[in-house]
């Protein structure tokens, strides 16, 4: 645990260090893999899918804040989904409108969720995303959580679709048919409906278990939240038709369960063994307070010694004294008993 420790304080170090690079290289990696994503499954912009214009995009997002890569990555979505289909665009503009009004009423930040879960899904691990803003947020953040899992669907519909959304007629009543198709991929989506609720009801947990005064919360959040994800999954996929890959999420939920404790031994080291039981008060109230100090390790002081050719001549000098003293105080013993 010590070493464990001591390689985290040395990784926050070197963070703080070099902070002004750091992030800037994070948000354009980011930004690189939400691009890679949208151009796999709905990359329908020829001029999106040349490198010229994803190393463009990926140096501007580095300079913007968080907030920017959440707008790039809607227009980037727009613009493809408008090379399919006009159609498309709109239902997909209504759908980011809604999620982007909800999430501004309800919980302002926490929008990139809504952008990475897609990402997450596409490297079947998209269950630390609930788990892991469970620990930083509060218990709004099912809303970001809740989007992303629908907008990822909504694509998902719409890539296995596309070859009947890109036949337009380009009369009106065409596009009075396609709309309802469109709309359909939402509707009798059963996975769809269960991985809301998982996600939700895990972020949900996370959040008010962590706030509890106990031991290890954090991490007795996470596991909770990961247990009723996979419990929400099995009891969805029983009780209704949908196609569930249990396997894949049992394998899923354990490796976010294990990128979540990271997280969260990231966030916060406490030293529980010393919490103290604090008591004040005011005009008003009386406060009990537990207090629970942080974990900190302490430099190793190092001591240098300069080592010069007089030093060491001293020291030889030093050891013959000594031998010679040794040798009278031998030669004085030896007199005395034959003097004897």
């Amino acid at each position: 645990m010590n070493k464990l420790l001591g390689y985290r304080q040395r990784i926050r170090q070197f963070y703080a260090k070099w902070e002004p690079w750091i992030e800037p290289a994070l948000k354009g990696l980011t930004m690189l893999f939400i691009i890679l994503v949208i151009n796999t499954h709905v990359g329908y912009s020829q001029n999106l899918q040349s490198w010229n214009a994803v190393l463009l995009t990926v140096l501007v997002a580095a300079l913007l804040p968080w907030k920017g890569l959440t707008f790039i990555s809607a227009v980037w979505l727009l613009i493809n989904t408008f090379a399919m289909s006009w159609e498309v665009a709109f239902v997909t503009a209504a759908l980011i409108l809604i999620c982007a009004v909800a999430q501004y009423i309800f919980l302002p930040g926490f929008s990139l969720a809504a952008v990475l879960i897609p990402v997450a899904f596409c490297f079947k691990i998209p269950y630390m995303v609930p788990l892991i803003l469970g620990l930083v947020g509060g218990t709004l953040t099912f809303i970001p959580a809740s989007a992303g899992v629908l907008m990822y669907y909504f694509l998902l519909g719409v890539e296995k679709n596309a070859d009947v959304f890109m036949r337009t007629t380009g009369s009106a009543s065409g596009a009075l048919e396609r709309f309802p198709q469109i709309i359909s991929i939402l509707q009798d989506n059963d996975v769809m409906l269960i991985s809301i609720i998982a996600f939700a009801a895990a972020t949900v947990i996370v959040s008010v278990i962590r706030r509890i005064s106990t031991d290890y919360s954090m991490y007795i959040a996470v596991a909770v939240g990961a247990v009723v994800n996979v419990m929400i999954f099995l009891v969805g996929g029983f009780t209704s038709d949908a196609n569930i890959a249990y396997a894949e999420v049992f394998l899923g939920s354990v490796i976010s369960l294990l990128i979540a404790f990271a997280a969260a031994f990231w966030l916060v080291a406490a030293d529980y063994a010393h919490a103290e039981y604090l008591q004040y008060e005011d005009e008003g109230y009386i406060y009990y307070v537990r207090a629970v100090p942080k974990i900190k390790i302490a430099k190793k002081a190092v001591k240098i010694h300069d080592v010069s050719p007089q030093d060491t001549e001293e020291d030889e000098n030093r050891d013959i004294e000594e031998a010679l003293k040794a040798l009278d105080a031998i030669d004085e013993e030896e007199r005395k008993k034959e003097s004897r």
